[in-house]
């Protein structure tokens, strides 16, 4: 069931659940665009709802090209639901990718690889952690700059450098097709390429 929003947005689809919150595809009515909804479960916790509403607004301070920009957060406190409003670039996470068999061209994803690393820090710069990277935390269109998303999740690690090795894990299995340590990256890139890898 689609959650209860302000009249302003009209939900589509449902795109899928994100741990304990939902994704949707809808309408800003008042603006004319599509925009990406995720509302936490309605079950959360007074604690769990503080958290995931703190850290939108946390990241919402940010602008990067390379970050989902945040529209509106609500905490529930005029309604039930506890939502957030976020720009949509009609890309697909990486980890949807990776299940597809859909590996990300080198050359392709290269540029985004940075500004994707650029974007963390700036995060971190303005002293925000994520806590929850992972190929399901950055959607990719190559219409579009990948994005870094999915604020608010449950945090698994609470600093920077967790962060910056998360993205960086997460950035290597994009390329490679899998987390087999076994690939090298010169190896990906080499092939693509149709050039021998070097000694």
């Amino acid at each position: 069931m689609a959650p209860k929003l302000p009249e302003r947005y009209q939900t589509q689809v449902r795109l899928g659940r994100d741990g304990d919150v939902d994704e949707w595809l809808a309408t800003d009515t008042a603006l004319d665009r599509p925009v990406l909804i995720r509302s936490l479960d309605a079950s959360a916790s007074v604690e769990r709802r503080r958290l995931y509403t703190e850290a939108v607004r946390d990241a919402a301070r940010v602008a990067h090209m390379h970050l989902a920009k945040v529209y509106e957060v609500a905490d529930g406190s005029e309604g039930d639901t506890v939502f957030s409003v976020l720009e949509w670039n009609g890309g697909v996470s990486i980890a949807d990718r990776l299940h597809a068999g859909d590996t990300l061209p080198v050359q392709e994803f290269l540029p985004n690889a940075s500004g994707l690393a650029e974007a963390l820090a700036s995060l971190h710069a303005a002293g925000v952690v994520h806590g929850a990277i992972d190929g399901g935390a950055v959607q990719f269109s190559a219409a579009h700059p990948a994005k870094l998303g999915a604020f608010g999740r449950e945090p698994i690690t609470t600093t920077a450098a967790d962060d910056t090795r998360a993205l960086a894990a997460t950035l290597r299995q994009a390329i490679i097709g899998s987390d087999s340590t076994e690939v090298r990256l010169s190896q990906v890139f080499f092939d693509e390429l149709g050039l021998p890898e070097p000694d």
